[in-house]
């Protein structure tokens, strides 16, 4: 086995992660049931199901009344559909650690689970709600602004690659928001700065799925690369913010 890298408090801290996450055979099992917990409680209440689905519902239905009988460029198309799937997620993204604190159950559930495993459910809870929202958002969004799907697999794939970057930044940002008395109103005012080179990178690339000009996969190996570099952070940091 290798040494333990570094004396520092981030070394120790993503070492310990790396060593609880590589010989904890359990892991996987515990992170499963952080997430089917998640499952099972917001399937009783439907709250950030119903209030991001409400968002990125009406955001469109309102914006195809103010743009009636008009033909919207592909940048702007692009550009309006991140945008309220970043706000919709905003909305019900930042439910995952703020219900734990409000209920009182966020002790039990650090003692209970390894920090990695609350990483990693939690993450994947959040890539669900996205993913759910988006069946229903994105569709909708397409008939009411008369948006032409030029390449389909370059949307999947954007969308795709952007519910990663969402679920992996809102993760931990909502882990650490969730420990400050303003939580809703912090976790937004942090993830917007973090969460805005996804938000351009993404629209351009939906922007040529819509049949606008560029290069798409420059922009999906940008969104990628963000994805990446959230990943990593999360992997890394976690275990402090979330032990604080």
């Amino acid at each position: 086995m290798s040494e333990r890298p570094g004396d520092s408090h981030f070394s120790n801290v993503a070492w310990r992660s790396w060593r609880s996450w590589r010989f904890n055979s359990g892991a996987w099992q515990a992170a499963r049931a952080v997430f089917v917990r998640d499952w099972h409680g917001e399937w009783r209440t439907r709250a950030a199901l119903n209030s991001a689905l409400l968002f990125a519902v009406a955001a469109p239905l309102a914006l195809s009344f103010n743009v009636a009988n008009q033909k919207l460029a592909p940048e702007t198309l692009g550009g309006a559909l991140w945008s309220v799937l970043l706000f919709a997620a905003l909305v019900g993204l930042s439910r995952a650690f703020i219900k734990e604190e409000e209920s009182g159950t966020a002790a039990l559930l650090k003692l209970s689970a390894p920090p990695e495993a609350v990483l990693w459910g939690k993450m994947a809870f959040n890539l669900a709600l996205l993913a759910l929202t988006q069946i229903a958002a994105v569709p909708i969004f397409i008939v009411l602004l008369n948006a032409q799907v030029e390449s389909p697999s370059v949307l999947l794939a954007t969308l795709i690659l952007g519910d990663v970057g969402l679920a992996a930044t809102s993760t931990l940002l909502g882990a650490m928001a969730a420990q400050a008395r303003a939580r809703g109103a912090l976790f937004s005012a942090i993830a917007v700065p973090v969460l805005l080179p996804l938000l351009v990178t993404a629209s351009a690339a939906t922007s040529t799925a819509f049949g606008a000009r560029g290069d798409a996969n420059l922009a999906l190996v940008a969104i990628a690369a963000y994805d990446a570099a959230m990943l990593a952070a999360a992997w890394m940091l976690f275990d402090f913010v979330w032990s604080a």
